[in-house]
């Protein structure tokens, strides 16, 4: 579960040139494993819809009182990026917890704001986040742990 949220993966990189294209790869010793790196290169930027990847539109689960009630009617909540949308948090739901969302709905919070008691001037005090709440089948179910 981990893995999911905000990590990546370190690998040393190498270019390789294929095609008059230069390609970054991670290092390999045998042509072979340098043309099947390659090909899971091309995977991987298919997996990037819009410029965004799809390990960082689910930033974690929004987990609070009002949320938790929620799961029990098959609705789980999710912060998510700031340029996320719609169709790439259910590309990500059905990628990395294998089920299918009914529907999605996307709410942007209202950043908090305070005065600043030397200068007078209002300054953010709590940025906003973006949530996506996720409804799912009877039989279906996301487990966090």
């Amino acid at each position: 579960m981990a893995a999911l949220f905000n990590k990546k993966p370190t690998v040393k990189k190498a270019v390789v040139k294929t095609d008059s294209k230069a390609v970054k790869v991670a290092k390999a010793d045998k042509k072979d494993d340098i043309k099947a790196l390659i090909a899971k290169d091309a995977v991987i930027r298919k997996q990037k819809v819009g410029g965004l990847d799809l390990n960082m539109v689910l930033v974690r689960p929004h987990i609070t009182e009002k949320a938790s009630d929620l799961s029990e009617q098959n609705v789980y909540a999710f912060e998510i990026a700031r340029n996320a949308n719609k169709m790439l948090v259910r590309q990500a739901i059905e990628k990395f917890y294998k089920v299918k969302p009914v529907k999605i709905a996307v709410i942007m919070g209202m950043p908090k704001y305070m005065k600043n008691p030397r200068t007078g001037r209002m300054q953010v005090k709590k940025t906003a986040i973006k949530k996506a709440l996720v409804y799912l089948k009877k039989g279906d179910k996301i487990d966090f742990v």
